[in-house]
């Protein structure tokens, strides 16, 4: 890890969020340690991060997007987020990721950013309402790190989202995170349109003169009502950006984020491992944000919570059905045994459209894993933190 993209990190970034940062490091490696100990111990149950994606409202429709919306729109209530993070905290987890939609249309975000000081969070956005007025509060608040989502450059991002302008509304709320002093991270969901341009090292110096202190990669993975199947990357390309991350890794002055290897290379699966699980907009717990089947859902309070986790069978069984599998991605190397694992054990359908019809039509596609060549991490730093922390944590792409 070059030391010039922390360097970048204290020069730009507000004393709060710093402060923040700081903590969620250390919160995050106690919640790993913890997690980690009740699976050696034969303990309840529960993740050391959790996924929500809070609600289905968004103001774009992008290709491949697996997000049904809807109206009115359906949402996680405050009373249901609040006592999702109060159970959390007593395991101490205190890590979240807030999906949609578009997360910044939820009515309640900002009481729930200021009602839990001691949590952090990652707020997965588009970037299009991303103004200075919304910028500067969440820097007032200093525990939320805004995660741009960046599909392509211009001509990508118009195929992608559908519209002229988003690629354009996208790089101007970054620059409000960035001058507001915030912690600021840049996504892509890498296809075969996208590939050539993102997995650069002019990319990674375009971000870097915008501000951005970090890049979070994800595999696209065809799914949803329209899955756009020519898009998926072969193995050959899945195996060139694993090769790119681990060579830019060593002098890159921004971060680089995966969920995928491990720090020997090795392909990994946050759902297997059950260090992150994801709650729908529909409170529908599910092994994670694409595979949209679930076991039970969310009472009004969450106070269900941990009986979801911990009784109900179904999760326990996913992790232990991926996992003889191997630990890539299940939707995409093995749909035609999800399917029949899911029927099984009589899952529910939790898309809000017709998950099995979406499901019977998929063909089995090259994933993380598909490969044997491993590349360990280069990077001393990398290799620690995946290692010792699990740096990236599971799933939106």
């Amino acid at each position: 890890m070059n030391p010039a993209a922390l360097t970048r990190i204290m020069r730009s970034c507000t004393g709060k969020v710093q402060r923040n940062l700081l903590r969620f490091v250390w919160n995050g490696r106690q919640a790993v340690g913890a997690f980690e100990r009740r699976l050696q111990r034969k303990q309840p149950f529960f993740p050391a991060f959790l996924m929500l994606s809070i609600t289905n409202q968004c103001n774009l429709r992008c290709r491949g997007c697996w997000v049904t919306q809807s109206t009115p729109p359906q949402q996680l209530s405050l009373a249901q987020l609040q006592g999702i993070i109060s159970t959390a905290e007593k395991y101490s987890s205190r890590f979240f990721g807030i999906l949609g939609g578009e997360p910044l249309f939820h009515p309640q975000l900002f009481t729930l950013f200021e009602n839990n000081p001691q949590a952090y969070f990652l707020l997965f956005s588009n970037g299009t309402h991303l103004d200075q007025a919304c910028a500067e509060k969440l820097a007032a608040l200093g525990n939320v790190t805004p995660l741009i989502s960046i599909e392509g450059l211009e001509n990508e991002s118009r195929r992608r989202r559908g519209r002229d302008d988003v690629f354009a509304q996208s790089l101007a709320g970054l620059r409000q995170a960035v001058q507001a002093g915030l912690f600021t991270g840049v996504s892509a969901s890498i296809n075969k349109h996208n590939f050539a341009e993102l997995i650069s090292r002019e990319y990674l110096d375009f971000l870097i003169d915008q501000g951005v202190h970090y890049l979070w990669y994800y595999i696209y993975r065809p799914c949803g009502k329209d899955p756009d199947v020519q898009c998926a990357l072969d193995e050959d390309e899945i195996f060139r950006l694993r090769q790119f991350l681990v060579e830019q890794r060593t002098s890159a002055r921004i971060l680089l984020i995966d969920a995928y290897w491990d720090a020997q290379g090795q392909a990994l699966c946050p759902g297997t491992t059950g260090i992150s699980h994801h709650i729908a907009p529909n409170g529908a717990l599910e092994f994670c944000p694409v595979v949209q089947f679930c076991g039970g859902k969310l009472n009004a309070n969450a106070s269900n919570l941990e009986e979801l986790l911990q009784d109900n069978q179904y999760l326990a069984d996913m992790r232990s059905f991926t996992a003889q599998l191997g630990r890539s991605c299940v939707l995409l190397e093995s749909p035609r045994e999800l399917e029949e694992f899911l029927r099984s054990k009589q899952a529910e359908d939790s898309s809000g459209r017709d998950g099995w019809t979406e499901l019977a039509g998929l063909q089995p596609l090259p994933s993380h894993g598909s490969r044997q060549r491993q590349l360990p991490e280069k990077s001393l730093c990398y290799r620690l933190a995946k290692k010792f922390y699990f740096f990236g944590f599971g799933a939106y792409g």
